[in-house]
């Protein structure tokens, strides 16, 4: 049977990622049952939006779609109609957060809860951020539609707070160049770089501090705690939340490690080493995510100054403090300040 060609250990993702695709589909005039048969999917497991759904499964899906249709652009088509919110637990996360930076920070940092097997970023380079997303199973063949979709819903977030006419100031996408490459540079509004390495949005740090309308710190922290818990990397993300619990509670000593995390989490520090290389992580790297959320939440509050937060984050000297953040959003944290002030 067709189902059987997704194993129970292929990656999954969240169903939220479907919502309203069944009906797009039948838009076209194609045969749903026929499309959800050939890629193994059960079309009841499209009406919860938490449940599991094969990766493999929902790839394929947009690209028989996109074949049967004739239509190169479907996958396109449907996540540039793909509002934020019917994302599910994803979608409200990235609303809740205070500006379109922010929500491309908690895009990259939570969607390995919504979709397995697939690295999400925030980076800067000058001068462009770039959010990247990429598949990494390389069991997964069809993916060209799913690249494009995912983009333009990201598109979609930036569009909810900075108004329909936001584009990105360029585009990555690891396919090959296609026929239609000039549709996919007009829906997306910028110059688009094929056979990249990633797929990836480009933007100024400028283009990205509207304020998001449904801003709410409060329900942010619990939508993250719930994908936490309802989404993927249940069991693997405890032992990283409770080294981030260590790095938090003694960052402002400035004597974090990882021995001294071992000692905490009571098992030797090789062992810490190596669950959190299982759960894709490592302990320096969550020292930095620590202190770039601690950072930026404190240099936001407008009580501390500079030298202040520094201090508070471990740094020996404010000019460390000043060169991370500057390596993280691209410019100093007092120009940050001004910016989200405005």
């Amino acid at each position: 049977m067709a189902a059987s060609a997704h194993a129970a250990g292929t990656p999954k993702l969240l169903s939220a990622a479907a919502t309203g695709l069944a009906s797009f589909i039948e838009s076209r005039r194609l045969c749903l049952d026929a499309i959800l048969g050939q890629a193994g999917i059960d079309p009841a497991s499209l009406a919860d939006p938490v449940a599991p759904l094969s990766l493999d499964g929902y790839c394929t899906v947009l690209d028989l779609a996109a074949r049967r249709s004739g239509d190169d652009n479907f996958g396109l088509a449907y996540g540039q109609q793909f509002l934020p919110s019917q994302l599910g637990l994803i979608g409200y996360i990235a609303l809740s957060s205070d500006n379109a930076l922010h929500a491309a920070e908690t895009l990259a940092s939570h969607f390995r809860y919504h979709q397995q097997e697939t690295t999400t970023a925030l980076t800067f380079a000058n001068p462009f951020y770039h959010l990247t997303y990429r598949i990494e199973d390389a069991r997964i063949a069809h993916r060209d539609q799913d690249a494009v979709l995912t983009l333009g819903m990201f598109c979609n977030v930036f569009r909810h707070c900075s108004g329909p006419d936001w584009c990105p100031d360029e585009v990555h996408l690891e396919q090959a160049r296609t026929e239609n490459w000039r549709s996919i540079e007009a829906a997306f509004g910028a110059p688009v770089r094929f056979e990249s390495r990633t797929n990836a949005l480009l933007f100024r740090p400028e283009r990205a501090v509207a304020p998001m309308p449904q801003a709410d710190p409060t329900l942010l922290r619990l939508l993250c705690h719930n994908i936490k818990s309802l989404g993927f990397l249940k069991s693997a993300q405890s032992i990283a939340a409770k080294a981030e619990d260590y790095i938090r509670e003694n960052i402002a000593s400035g004597s974090v490690s990882l021995d001294g995390a071992g000692r905490a989490l009571r098992m030797p520090s090789r062992m810490l080493q190596r669950r959190l290389v299982e759960e894709q992580a490592s302990f320096a790297d969550l020292v930095e995510q620590v202190r770039r959320a601690e950072g930026r939440r404190t240099l936001l509050e407008g009580k501390l100054d500079v030298a202040q937060i520094a201090y508070s984050l471990g740094y020996s000297e404010p000019s460390a403090f000043v060169r991370a953040f500057s390596r993280w959003y691209g410019v100093s944290p007092l120009r940050f300040r001004k910016m989200h002030r405005i």
